[in-house]
């Protein structure tokens, strides 16, 4: 868009414009001088002569806004003051060259070419008669300074359309550059847009799985057991707190990036993937975490990211697998790779975890950031089987999570 309105502004008549056609006027007023005192023309003649420098003054004005409509009505006009006055060079004649500039310039390839051929031309026709009727040295010398003048108003105008065109092509590298920059900051805002979704995702989601399964849990207990449904509201309190300070923690980064909000907790992914199994069951489901391998330090975010797929997956079972259903959250560990496997025998595959699919397109999307893979869907021998495999390259220095 830049550049379309700086060419569009360029080819606008001009101050400038407008005074070569002043200047055009004054050398016409300025020949007239020549023309009085070395030619007797006739009536109809010096009215032909004055419509052609009134044709050629205002075609001046917009030699720039449409060059090849003003070079065609330039040159039109000074072949028929030629043929008015042949044997007398003018003043006014120079107005030929502002032609020749601004077609050079403003017009196309071919119409350059002829307005060149068509200003030597017309500088033949104005000294051939003198180096006719005097051959001199000096005769010949006028001819090619005649000529030499066009050629170098061709060139200068050649250079300069060089110039511009170089200078199109600076705006037009700048115009892309600014698009890409654009479409870039575009991208990134829709990736914090489906990171801070993802996020709020998957620890509302869970925490509100938790929080129902107690609540109904604490309501049937509540007159058999009130110790049962004392224990259930104090989970929900539990979970409701960690899932706030979570939620706050997310916010005030947005509020303010450079404060020292941390927007989820590092997960070191052993203790606390424990953790997050100990606190399913405390609802009442039948979770149990097996670990298998050597735990290792993780590159930074890799250990939040099994975390998450793992808590969403539980939420899921929790959701989907039935009220009776025996969960098993596997971590292996080996050199090479980190498997996270969530597997439960409830009532078959588990449905989306929200009308639109968000939790196991977020579990692939946390995996795919670190080169893993994420497989959901049932099991044979029945119920729900969700398997993260994120490769993970020990030999390379990684910082702890």
């Amino acid at each position: 868009m830049a550049v379309q309105q700086y060419f569009v502004t360029l080819r606008k008549i001009s101050p400038v414009d407008v005074a070569l056609a002043l200047i055009a006027t004054a050398l016409f007023a300025y020949s007239l001088f020549f023309i009085d005192s070395n030619t007797d023309l006739a009536g109809n003649e010096i009215v032909s002569l004055y419509t052609v420098a009134i044709i050629t003054c205002i075609s001046t004005g917009f030699r720039r806004s449409r060059p090849h409509l003003s070079a065609g009505l330039i040159y039109f006009s000074f072949l028929a003051r030629f043929l008015l006055i042949p044997s007398l060079v003018l003043p006014f004649d120079v107005v030929i060259l502002f032609s020749l500039f601004a077609v050079t310039v403003y017009g196309a390839r071919k119409a350059r070419i002829a307005a060149l051929l068509g200003a030597l031309f017309y500088g033949f026709l104005l000294t051939f008669p003198v180096v006719a009727a005097t051959p001199s040295l000096e005769s010949v010398l006028y001819f090619l300074l005649v000529e030499s003048v066009v050629i170098a108003t061709f060139s200068l105008a050649l250079l300069r359309y060089l110039q511009l065109q170089r200078y199109q092509e600076m705006l037009n590298r700048n115009a892309e550059i600014l698009r890409d920059s654009e479409r870039e900051s575009e991208m990134a805002v829709i990736e914090e847009r489906t990171r801070i979704a993802r996020e709020m995702h998957d620890i509302v989601a869970h925490t509100l799985s938790v929080v129902i399964a107690q609540a109904d849990g604490g309501r049937y207990a509540a007159e058999s057991n009130p110790q049962a449904a004392q224990h259930a509201l104090e989970t929900i309190a539990e979970m409701s707190r960690a899932a706030l300070g979570d939620i706050r923690s997310i916010i005030g980064v947005l509020r303010d990036p450079n404060e020292s909000h941390s927007p989820l907790k590092p997960q070191p992914v052993g203790d606390d993937l424990e953790q997050l199994v100990h606190n399913v069951s405390e609802s009442g489901a039948d979770v149990s975490y097996l670990r298998l391998g050597k735990p290792y330090p993780l590159p930074v975010g890799l250990g939040n990211a099994l975390y998450r797929i793992c808590q969403e997956a539980l939420t899921n079972a929790l959701k989907h697998a039935g009220p009776h259903a025996k969960i098993t959250v596997v971590l292996k560990w080996t050199s090479v790779a980190i498997t996270l496997e969530i597997l439960d025998d409830g009532r078959g595959a588990a449905a989306p975890s929200d009308g639109k699919g968000h939790g196991v397109i977020g579990m692939r999307e946390r995996a795919a950031v670190f080169g893993g893979t994420v497989d959901a869907g049932p099991r044979p021998e029945g119920g729900y089987k969700v398997r993260a495999l994120i490769p993970v390259n020990t030999s390379r220095g990684i910082t702890n999570d």
